[in-house]
């Protein structure tokens, strides 16, 4: 909900084996600016390179254990 309500289309919602201390955001597509986008949006993640043109998306969000969302209203 939280990039959805700034703007930014999620395709998907899982859960990583991967666990990380920090946030990174994975530019898929080789549009680095896109991705640091979304890296500002959730307080200026860390933002790496890894494409893969067989996910067709443009990036990947790995949430890291330090990450709060800031406190918004309650959806019902």
């Amino acid at each position: 909900m939280y990039l959805r309500d700034r703007g930014f289309d999620v395709l998907e919602v899982g859960t990583s084996q991967e666990q990380l201390d920090s946030t990174v955001v994975l530019d898929r597509s080789g549009h680095p600016e896109w991705a640091k986008r979304v890296a500002d949006a959730l307080g200026g993640a860390r933002v790496e390179s890894r494409p893969d043109s067989s996910r067709y998306l443009d990036v990947t969000v790995l949430l890291g254990r330090s990450w709060r969302a800031p406190a918004e209203p309650f959806y019902p």
